[in-house]
């Protein structure tokens, strides 16, 4: 799988369960969990992808990624037509949410 694409796939996720739960942080086990076959070394690129992007923040434990946090305030400041540039297929419903609730949600990274 290319970088993209699972960086892609880890942001839908992470989108998602903000939309649906509320929840922006997760452990790398999430991650670990959903791509059983794909060795680290490739997921921690795609979240450093989407580090790089400023879509989440990474805080790494033994020179690991170890909890990613989604970046509301960031897809808030964002323009649709940005992310799919960049490659990310975010849908509509979720990145209206995303940018209407990001303001009630502050993280300080």
């Amino acid at each position: 799988m290319q970088i993209a694409t699972l960086a892609n796939e880890m942001f839908i996720h992470m989108s998602l369960s903000y939309f649906q739960k509320n929840n922006a942080s997760f452990f790398i086990d999430t991650f670990t969990t959903l791509y059983p076959k794909t060795p680290e070394k490739i997921l921690f690129k795609a979240l450093h992808q989407l580090e790089a992007d400023t879509l989440v923040s990474i805080f790494h434990k033994e020179d690991k990624p170890y909890i990613i946090t989604l970046r509301p305030n960031n897809i808030r400041n964002i323009n649709k037509n940005t992310l799919d540039k960049k490659g990310y297929t975010l849908s509509n419903d979720v990145f209206t949410f995303c940018q209407s609730h990001a303001k009630h949600f502050h993280l300080s990274f």
